[in-house]
């Protein structure tokens, strides 16, 4: 078993087939790259093909996915037979800094935890909670709000065998000023942390510092480069920056922009991680593309590191 296996989180958006059978006829309706692009079985064969043997689904897949498979167990079968494994689910803990929105941050996150049960994954990548531009700056007594919702989560995850990682979002409430002290106000027994490498980049995090810092209580991992590092506040507190309207991107793939990713793996190597690692494609023009220079980049810079 290889020290890291790699997983990608989906960013493929509607896929409207589950398979096309006919697909020489497909092609020929348009005799464009469409009949490539359009159906799982296609999909899931680029992710094997190329070496990654896990999936991360998100919450606005399942309007999708449901409907073409049924169940979370019919996709996760038809995903096996490909090669790939449902390996989780991101998830956002929309208001859980609020008090009164208490009950409901837990129900809605023991709703996923289920959900990703049903898949037969096992990790929770969780946002705490919305952005910044309408909930910040949050108070210490919401940060601790926010903590407490993680804590019954996790826990509630932990007993289904399920970890849930905090992850961070650049642009959220829980940032720069809040970040560790969120995290250090969590239960290390019930909650972990995806280590997002561009998201805490941009953030103002060094991801070799805070890895050394945090090692023992990451989970998982979102690996993307960034050319964005230590952004203002004027940026991470605007509204919905992450979207833009001129073609900037805040994320690349890795090795194409700026990030010490070469030294994070010589610190996976010294604290021996284990496990899962997806890979994001946030913004990429061509997810095909970017998942064959990632893998490239994988195989000939990274994994020689440590594997």
């Amino acid at each position: 078993m290889p020290n890291i296996r790699y997983a990608n989180m989906s960013h493929w958006k509607t896929i409207p087939y589950r398979a096309i059978d006919n697909f020489r006829d497909f092609y020929y309706e348009d005799k464009t790259n469409t009949a490539y692009y359009s159906d799982w079985d296609t999909i899931l064969k680029y992710q094997s093909a190329l070496g990654f043997d896990g999936i991360e689904i998100a919450p606005w897949d399942l309007a999708d996915i449901l409907p073409l498979f049924g169940s979370p167990e019919n996709f996760s079968a038809f995903a096996k037979d490909r090669g790939v494994e449902v390996i989780g689910m991101f998830h956002g803990a929309h208001a859980s800094h609020a008090a009164d929105h208490y009950d409901e941050a837990i129900r809605s996150g023991r709703e996923a935890v289920d959900t990703i049960v049903k898949f037969g994954g096992s990790y929770m990548n969780t946002c705490p909670t919305q952005n910044y531009c309408g909930a910040g700056p949050l108070s210490r007594e919401e940060v601790q709000q926010c903590a407490k919702v993680m804590n019954e989560i996790g826990q509630y995850a932990t007993d289904h065998g399920v970890k849930i990682g905090l992850h961070n979002e650049f642009f959220c409430a829980i940032n720069l000023p809040n970040h560790r002290e969120l995290i250090e106000s969590t239960d290390p027994r019930y909650v972990h942390y995806c280590l997002d490498t561009a998201q805490i980049a941009i953030l103002g995090e060094d991801i070799l510092t805070f890895y050394e810092d945090y090692h023992d209580r990451i989970s998982t991992f979102h690996l993307k480069d960034t050319a964005s590092a230590n952004q203002p506040d004027s940026v991470r507190y605007s509204r919905d920056p992450e979207i833009t309207d001129d073609g900037t991107r805040w994320f690349w793939e890795p090795g194409l922009g700026e990030l010490d990713l070469q030294g994070l793996y010589r610190l996976l190597k010294k604290h021996e991680f284990k496990g899962w690692m997806s890979i994001e494609y946030d913004g990429s023009p061509d997810m095909l593309a970017s998942m064959a220079l990632t893998r490239y980049h994988l195989d000939k810079e990274l994994r020689p590191i440590y594997d």
